[in-house]
């Protein structure tokens, strides 16, 4: 089986099965990070354990034999803030240094409170997010004389004694260190999975534009070899053309004058493929032209009159709008989009509407609105395509005449559905006269 047959099944479908991917490594590396995060945690929380019960076995024992100067010396060397042992109600019996007189037993950790058979072997540590510290927690049977106050451990511990019940030892950590590499761990987290989320972002991003740029080179492939086409064909329809416009008007000599009006047709079609190939030519050629300065809205307001629909025209706080464009190339432009915009309907008014505005970057826009038909969605990317028309008599060839132009002069055409029905073309033209010609990779 070839390498192209084994892969069939993606053609088609390419976007589908990169937007899987990205999203299921996406997952994985974002578990990953999370689960790395929760170990470096339960690693904190394990050390913190430890050290609270190191602490408890280097400083308890000698408190508990009242040598407080080595009890001292071990909790500076296990980093003890405070050691206290309580009675069952909370009450300090015993303590050095940092310990509350009353502890609010209601408080502590159930996991400590609990009557596990484990509850006398071993304590718990927790961080304390309120006062900063790292609070270990521990029952122990303690036989306790009342009669001469001296503490008696035994290894079992429990002994023979007038009074026997559990007490409490506390002790308070400095938790600073702690608690600093948790917030490590848990920024880093947020730091790798928003960064995790970035990189498959741009990837998809890559995809994107590589899809788009592949789509735009092919389309500009395909408008050369249609120009090729397109102007070979043109050379060669125009010489025929003359012939049958020399021989008509031999015709038309020679006929009797009530069969000259049969050539009508002839001569009407004629002339609509000469107008095709004037138009093809001028597509092909170099569409910038001779700039010269242009008045917008008094160059517009003369072409209002040869529509037989009333366009009205806004134009605020613009006057003079001068832009630079070749005259004609103008005139093609702009009595392209109005015919387009009065001819949007059959059965109504379309309410045509010129708008011109400038911006603070000194570029024009102009508005051609309308109440007509719209675009159906579906051909909305292929309007600007050369030959590409939904009119019967329509050749498809002025909307991409129109933008090549403007283009040309660093400007832009855009067209877009209006809220309420209708279109709106807007023409985007720099004030300045050497303005930047126009990519169509690049972004306005």
């Amino acid at each position: 089986m070839s390498s192209n047959r084994r892969w069939a099944f993606i053609e088609g479908k390419e976007q589908f099965y990169i937007v899987v991917g990205l999203s299921i490594s996406l997952i994985l590396l974002v578990t990953m990070v999370v689960f790395l995060t929760i170990s470096v945690i339960e690693r904190e929380n394990t050390l913190m354990q430890y050290e609270a019960e190191r602490g408890f076995s280097s400083s308890t024992y000698l408190l508990l034999q009242q040598e407080h100067s080595r009890a001292l010396a071990a909790m500076a060397e296990s980093n003890v803030m405070g050691i206290g042992v309580y009675t069952n109600t909370g009450r300090l019996m015993l303590g050095l240094g940092s310990v509350p007189n009353i502890l609010p037993l209601n408080k502590i950790n159930p996991d400590v409170r609990t009557g596990s058979a484990n509850q006398f072997g071993r304590g718990v540590a927790t961080y304390n997010k309120e006062t900063g510290m790292i609070e270990y927690i521990r029952y122990s049977r303690l036989t306790i004389q009342i009669e001469t106050g001296d503490f008696m451990l035994e290894e079992d511990g429990l002994i023979p004694s007038p009074v026997l019940f559990p007490d409490v030892i506390y002790i308070v950590f400095d938790g600073q260190q702690y608690h600093q590499k948790v917030l490590w761990a848990k920024f880093f987290a947020v730091v790798a999975s928003l960064a995790i989320f970035t990189f498959h972002l741009m990837v998809y991003s890559v995809y994107r534009n590589n899809r788009e740029y592949r789509s735009r080179l092919v389309r500009q492939e395909r408008l050369v070899n249609l120009g090729e086409a397109a102007r070979t064909l043109a050379h060669e329809i125009k010489n025929p053309l003359s012939a049958i416009t020399i021989q008509m008007a031999l015709l038309r000599k020679q006929l009797p004058k009530q069969n000259v009006g049969d050539l009508a047709v002839i001569d009407q079609e004629v002339q609509r493929l000469i107008q095709l190939t004037n138009k093809v030519s001028e597509f092909l050629r170099n569409p910038l032209g001779t700039p010269e300065e242009i008045e917008l809205i008094s160059f517009i307001e003369s072409l209002l009159p040869t529509f037989s629909t009333e366009v009205r025209l806004i134009a605020k706080n613009v006057r003079p709008a001068i832009v630079w464009f070749d005259m004609d190339r103008a005139r093609s432009v702009f009595e392209n989009l109005l015919k387009n915009a009065v001819e949007s309907c059959s059965d109504r008014d379309p309410q045509v509407e010129v708008e011109i505005t400038l911006d603070k970057k000194r570029i024009y826009h102009i508005f051609i609105r309308d109440r007509g038909d719209g675009i159906p969605e579906e051909i909305s990317d292929k309007i600007f395509d050369p030959f590409f028309t939904t009119k019967i008599h329509g050749s498809g060839i002025g909307l991409a005449i129109c933008r090549q132009f403007v283009r040309a002069r660093g400007g832009n055409i855009k067209l877009y559905p209006r809220e309420g029905g209708g279109t709106i073309v807007e023409v985007v033209l720099p004030q300045d006269r050497k303005a930047e010609v126009f990519h169509e990779d690049s972004h306005r």
